[in-house]
């Protein structure tokens, strides 16, 4: 079964700048964005994907590794201070106080 891809996945056009004074060129995107191997645990948890699509082919499964590893650096550099790591039982902060009435 093909599936086709969604709206919010297609590229939209885009000007060009030349026509466009306010838009400056954008960088291109390296061709990987992780060019070391994905890690053990990444592969591990790609390959377990293969129990709900078994057409998975071992690019998408490299593909998705890869995803994982850049999503979990992405996290890392989001909070590097392993401190701050919540514990089950955290909740978040409430915080009231109490204004003067207008009149």
């Amino acid at each position: 079964m093909l599936v086709a891809k969604a709206d919010a996945q297609t590229t939209a056009p885009v000007e060009s700048p030349a026509s466009s004074p306010l838009l400056s060129p954008a960088p291109s995107p390296s061709a990987s964005a992780s060019p070391k191997p994905p890690s053990a645990a990444a592969v591990a948890t790609a390959a377990a994907m293969r129990r709900f699509d078994a057409a998975l082919s071992d690019k998408d499964v490299d593909t998705i590794a890869r995803a994982i590893d850049d999503n979990r650096r992405g996290a890392a550099r989001l909070n590097p201070r392993k401190a701050t790591v919540l514990k089950n039982g955290d909740e978040p902060v409430t915080r009231f106080s109490a204004a003067p009435g207008q009149r």
